[in-house]
């Protein structure tokens, strides 16, 4: 029986859990063949577009950019094989961008 009751209380609270990592989050872009999507949140037109030119050279197989809010900045968090140059390049774009525009940007 507390086996069972662990087991559920562990399977309600990773809504919660996920709900939390997620409150910080602006945006989620996915990488797939060279090309940039939004899977969630809200990103500038202009920023996307930056971010799409760089990792279109060299085109990434696929991979993550989560946008968040960290010590009232925009940082992103990559689960993608970049380079470093690729990685520099995009913290120079994101630097640019105060966190008040990225929220108060139009939902693609």
């Amino acid at each position: 029986m507390p086996l069972a009751f662990s087991l559920l209380l562990l399977l309600l609270a990773i809504p919660l859990v996920v709900s939390l990592m997620r409150a910080n989050e602006l945006f989620c872009l996915k990488i797939r063949d060279g090309k940039l999507r939004v899977a969630r949140g809200k990103i500038p037109p202009a920023l996307l577009g930056d971010l799409s030119d760089i990792v279109k050279n060299p085109p990434l197989p696929e991979g993550t950019l989560r946008g968040v809010v960290e010590d009232r900045l925009v940082r992103i968090y990559a689960d993608a094989e970049l380079s470093e140059a690729q990685r520099q390049q995009i913290r120079n774009v994101v630097s640019a961008w105060p966190v008040a525009k990225v929220r108060n940007a139009p939902r693609r």
